[in-house]
């Protein structure tokens, strides 16, 4: 697989796993902070850069989207630091579960999961995931990538962003959408958290005062599922906190990222 990522700095690797919509130009404040102490990668996951979309021959897997990781992982000697958000951070859990003991830090913030949900009896917030993967393939199948990007601005952001947001940065949503469907498909796929067996890296679990339901219990069941994970709530923080507020989420992820390397145990 040819993967377009983004390199820099010298040091311990640190691999940066963007959400949706986004591509690792969300990583830029991150990885100038970074990049004196750490390798720094930032791939471009499906249907990002030069990075190959999905090709919807099927709907697209969990597994399926880690490979991008996955082939930027496998020449490390590690031990590797992984960091993800929304989408990035389901990716990146999945990738820890692959390589077990190979990652020595594992941050997520809000990984965006929903297919946990109904499976672990959170079925008001699986209703409202359902509703937004609904509104999404309608709009999808209509072309309509303006009404998607108005639809999930708002959600992920707060109602009003979009109306906010200049006519360039709203095409620009529209048009960094296209690789969304395959990644809901994935996400929204019923999962259970046993399938993350053997991840043995030392986790950072972030999510802010003000989500959505759909994510906040996504951490919920992460939180109780890895009870030795550490877990921080941002006060005033959103779903986009790790761009909107990047320079409170990178203090704790700096400091999380510089502990020393743990004693793995599996959980």
């Amino acid at each position: 697989m040819k993967v377009d990522c983004i390199e820099s700095g010298l040091g311990p690797d640190v691999v940066l796993v963007h959400s949706s919509a986004a591509g690792p130009r969300q990583w830029k404040k991150l990885s100038a902070l970074l990049a004196p102490h750490y390798r720094v990668r930032a791939p471009h996951l499906r249907g990002y850069g030069a990075t190959p979309a999905w090709s919807h021959a099927r709907a697209q897997t969990l597994e399926d989207a880690a490979e991008v990781v996955l082939a930027v992982c496998a020449p490390l000697a590690g031990p590797i630091r992984l960091v993800g958000h929304s989408w990035g951070g389901a990716v990146a859990l999945q990738v820890a579960h692959r390589l077990g003991e190979r990652v020595s830090h594992l941050a997520l913030y809000e990984p965006m999961l929903p297919g946990l949900l109904r499976c672990h009896g959170r079925d008001a917030a699986a209703t409202e995931a359902m509703a937004l993967y609904a509104e999404l393939r309608r709009h999808v199948g209509a072309g309509d990538w303006m009404a998607l990007g108005e639809r999930f601005t708002d959600y992920f952001n707060g109602a009003g962003a979009w109306a906010a947001s200049a006519p360039e940065r709203r095409a620009a949503i529209a048009a960094a959408l296209r690789p969304n469907l395959s990644e809901w498909d994935a996400a929204i796929a019923p999962q259970r958290l046993e399938a993350f067996h053997g991840i043995r890296a030392a986790g950072l679990l972030l999510h802010g005062s003000a989500t959505r339901r759909v994510l906040s219990e996504v951490v919920e069941l992460l939180q109780r599922h890895f009870g030795h994970w550490r877990v921080e709530r941002l006060e005033g923080c959103g779903h986009m906190a790790p761009l909107a507020q990047a320079e409170v989420v990178n203090r704790v992820l700096l400091e999380f990222l510089a502990t020393p390397v743990p004693a793995l145990a599996a959980a």
